[in-house]
């Protein structure tokens, strides 16, 4: 790979930074089954509670009040009209929700003997009836809500049951109620303005008839009937006056003149006496007069409100009656099974996204370089699905059997990496992190592929706790010592695989552990490198897992450069950060990932990308 490459690659965003609408997309193709799964189960639960939930019914009436209060005057006894203001609307509307007017609506309705709207408890005594009563109001106020819409004198009653029938006779028992006792309340404040007007109209009555006979009995006490008494006295003062003037010039004798004089005094004083009295009267008089108007006023205002008390209006009229609901308003099962299914299809992206974003393992390209920094040497993709799990169908069978099969195509490409190296001879090792990853099918896999494009190969096993390379190859011979390698004790056999000679390519197995000694190892291993290079063009040689033993960290020396083999969908990343950290940090030369069996047809439909997924597209090609 390139500099240029290894930038690219380096710089290719994560799947952190490709969520948009495709990447929404990508995630919907490939969780589609577990989210159909969610979506339907959410649906399923709603389904279940739905039979569970109590129907309720919804019913609604309407009731506007009039645009004038009509009260009793307290000044004058009559009745009046005022504009609804809208603090008197907010009152009327803040009866309707209190809890007297529930008790008389419950009254009015029969709920409180109702067993079917709360269930009446078995003792009879005045405790469990108050609560009972207690229950129904409380059942009856959370069964009703009352509306008003901006400044309308329209108020909407919504009365909610379990039964259709009661839903809509509480609506209208509660426009009913309404009216009623709005008509009845009028009516008893006239009936009270009446009843004091009656009490006002006997008491004035009385009170006139005393004033008249204290009149009658002033007028007779004093003799105020006697129109010509005043005159009569006056002229008797005349008289008396002329004659005491004539007699005092006459010389009239002493006790006449006395006499005289005090038959006048007696005369003025009487005369004094009925001018007092006609003041008096006319002030009894004036009295009597206010009375008997006042008397008059109030049998006029009687006759008035008498009259009017027939004539009181409705302060609301119902204008909309509830009806029996023909279905029930809770649940809405359509509603709730369409809400549940948007309600699960969310859930279930959230399900997959969280899934996505959290699932580590290595799928595509972009994460091997990503997490691992170098690149990828090539997709594998898993060969021969319906018999991969058969030994006999080996992958040296396969790749004997189905030369130009995508798996072929794909391991070829792989070995193109080292075809124009111009070296005597290229060392790879094949490792991976942890077992059953592949990396002895891959093994395999290149050195034949490599051997049948014209290249002398050798295939080292020496992952000698498993022998799988040797295994795939049909070589039943036991791991050699390094040092009878070297020395030429030991030779590479030719593999022969269903008895034909694979010309081009020999094995040899090798004991990693054949010597005890670390540094004379590393010598062995150097020396026979340099033998290797002058005998083959290519070496691969498969390895035991880096995080399990540390038999390819002892004999990395040997590689010119080491692939580590990834698995696709099940390696994670953190097996493939901590492998490549491993090696690096013991200096050993791993220089690219190649993937294994790739379900190319889960890959192009899962949208992982990359071009593995256009091995799918030529499948019928190969064949």
């Amino acid at each position: 790979m390139t500099a240029d490459t290894q930038h690219r690659h380096d710089t290719t965003p994560s799947d952190f930074d490709r969520i948009g609408l495709d990447g929404f997309w990508i995630i919907l193709r490939r969780h589609l089954r577990m989210m159909m799964l969610i979506v339907i189960g959410v649906i399923g639960v709603t389904a279940l509670v739905l039979t569970r939930l109590e129907e309720r019914f919804t019913a609604r009436s309407t009731l506007v009040l009039t645009g004038l209060d009509t009260r009793v005057s307290r000044t004058d006894t009559q009745l009046e009209s005022f504009e609804l203001s809208r603090a008197v609307i907010e009152t009327e509307m803040d009866v309707l929700r209190s809890r007297a007017f529930a008790a008389q609506v419950a009254d009015s309705l029969a709920l409180f003997d109702d067993p079917t709207f709360v269930k009446i408890g078995a003792n009879p005594s005045a405790d469990n009836v108050a609560l009972h009563q207690e229950r129904v109001l409380d059942k009856l106020q959370s069964a009703y809500k009352v509306f008003r819409s901006g400044e309308s004198l329209a108020i909407d009653i919504i009365a909610t049951a379990d039964n259709a029938k009661l839903a809509a006779k509480i609506a209208n028992g509660i426009a009913d109620v309404y009216i009623q006792s709005g008509v009845s309340e009028q009516k008893a404040n006239v009936s009270k303005s009446i009843d004091f007007l009656r009490t006002r109209v006997a008491t004035l009555g009385e009170e006139l008839t005393l004033t008249e006979l204290d009149l009658a009995d002033f007028i007779r006490e004093n003799k105020l009937d006697d129109d010509q008494l005043p005159e009569r006295l006056r002229s008797q003062v005349q008289y008396l006056t002329t004659i005491l003037r004539a007699g005092g010039q006459e010389g009239q004798d002493a006790a006449n003149t006395e006499r005289l004089t005090k038959e006048l005094a007696s005369v003025e004083a009487a005369l004094q006496d009925r001018t007092r009295a006609e003041l008096t009267q006319m002030r009894k008089e004036r009295l009597l007069e206010l009375q008997r108007s006042r008397y008059q006023t109030a049998i006029e205002k009687l006759n008035e409100l008498e009259t009017q008390i027939q004539l009181v209006g409705q302060g609301a009229r119902q204008v909309s009656v509830a009806r029996a609901p023909a279905s029930a308003s809770w649940p809405n099962k359509t509603a709730a099974l369409i809400i549940s299914a948007i309600g699960g299809l969310v859930l279930a992206f959230v399900v997959a996204l969280v899934l996505d974003l959290m699932n580590r393992r290595l799928w595509n390209e972009e994460q091997t370089i990503r997490v691992s920094g170098m690149p990828n040497a090539g997709f594998l993709p898993r060969f021969n699905r319906s018999i991969a799990f058969r030994p006999q169908d080996s992958v040296a069978h396969y790749l004997l059997s189905n030369p130009r099969s995508m798996f072929a195509q794909a391991v070829r490409s792989a070995t193109g990496l080292w075809f124009d190296d111009e070296s005597d001879g290229w060392v790879v090792m094949i490792t991976s992190g942890l077992p059953h990853e592949g990396k002895s099918t891959v093994t395999v896999a290149l050195g034949l592929a490599a051997a049948v494009d014209g290249l002398k190969v050798l295939v080292i096993d020496m992952d000698s706790h498993r022998e799988d390379a040797a295994r795939l190859l049909e070589s039943s011979e036991p791991p050699s010592k390094l040092a009878d390698a070297v020395s030429g004790a030991v030779r590479p056999s030719p593999v022969v695989i269903k008895g034909e000679r694979i010309e081009g390519l020999d094995l040899i197995s090798l004991d990693a552990r054949s010597s005890a000694n670390l540094k004379d190892q590393r010598k062995l291993l150097s020396t026979l490198k340099e033998k290797l290079h002058q005998e083959y063009d290519l070496i691969v040689i498969d390895t035991p897992p880096v995080l399990v033993v540390d038999d390819t960290l002892r004999i990395g020396i040997l590689a010119d450069e080491i692939w580590q083999v990834v698995r696709w969908g099940r390696t994670s990343e953190t097996v493939l950060r901590d492998t490549v950290e491993r090696l690096k940090r013991d200096g050993l030369p791993i220089s690219a990932t190649i993937i294994n069996d790739v379900d190319t047809r889960r890959h192009r439909r899962l949208g992982y990308g990359g071009y593995a997924q256009y091995y799918n597209y030529g499948e019928g090609y190969y064949k």
